[in-house]
């Protein structure tokens, strides 16, 4: 069995954690989808705030057929 030497400074406040590196890469992959998921989230929030924004404001244009998009 290997033993290793863990320095106190890296143990503070009982923060450390072992995990296989597998799992580790695991859980990285899995952080980005969530940040991306967010981003998009985020960027479909504005877009909704914005559409709100102009209704309020008369800036959309109303159409009654496919026609009137000239």
């Amino acid at each position: 069995m290997n033993t290793i030497t863990i320095p106190k400074n890296l143990i503070k406040n009982d923060d450390l954690v072992i995990i296989p590196r597998q799992k580790y890469e695991e859980f990285l992959n899995l952080e980005k989808i969530i940040e991306k998921k967010m981003a998009e989230e985020a960027d479909i929030d504005l877009a909704v705030q914005i559409y709100k924004k102009e209704k309020r404001q008369g800036k959309l244009k109303v159409i009654e057929s496919l026609i009137d998009l000239d």
